[in-house]
């Protein structure tokens, strides 16, 4: 799913955007090197920002995944049942890296989009975290509700009760107002869905 006007696919023929095929990756100072390449040569990509389309495994064996020596020491914490981070997003000890993306399902997409308006918002400057202390805080609380169990109905807790809520903060992070429609009766009445959130850019 890409925006309209991006030219993504024609970014690509001309040459601008690259695709490297890489069994593992590392940092450095200015940007990537991809290693095990089709050519079996390290590549240096120099860049400012670095995504990563990549699934972490939910295993142990995934922080080998983070080559970086400052950040091994944290990616326990997030490789597990649940992301411990704020607006499941960023982890409070790990201000260089950045979760996006984790959808179990079509109607959840857009939340995935809402956290990647929520990091260029704040890489822009639009808005600073709070202290480490208070986002591990909320980072616990969330935490606790992630544990808890919906008894024989399901495996684990429901996200679905909470998922205008978590919208909601995010909108609230960005500055814009979490009162997507238009009117009270429809704000009570009328269920969210992605269009309510299509005008935030």
């Amino acid at each position: 799913m890409l925006p309209d006007g991006l030219a993504f696919y024609d970014k690509v023929k001309d040459g601008s955007i690259v695709f490297r095929r890489s069994r593992s990756f590392s940092f450095c100072e200015d940007g990537l090197v991809l290693d095990d390449t089709d050519d079996y040569q390290r590549v240096v990509v120099h860049a400012d920002l670095v995504i990563l389309s990549h699934r972490l495994q939910r295993r142990p064996e995934a922080q080998g995944h983070v080559r970086v020596a400052p950040l091994q020491g944290n990616c326990s914490r997030i490789v597990g049942h649940h992301r411990p981070s704020v607006q499941g997003v960023r982890a409070p000890r790990i201000p260089q890296m950045a979760v996006i993306g984790y959808s179990e399902s079509l109607s959840n997409i857009y939340t995935s989009e809402m956290m990647a308006k929520w990091v260029a918002r704040f890489l822009d400057g639009a808005f600073r975290l709070p202290s480490v202390r208070r986002m591990e805080q909320s980072v616990a609380e969330w935490g606790k509700y992630m544990k808890r169990s919906s008894g024989d109905r399901f495996r684990r807790s429901c996200l679905g009760a909470v998922n205008i809520w978590y919208n909601d903060q995010l909108c609230c992070d960005m500055g814009c107002d979490p009162r997507r429609k238009k009117g009270l009766v429809a704000e009570w009445f009328q269920p969210y869905g992605p269009a309510d959130y299509a005008g935030i850019q």
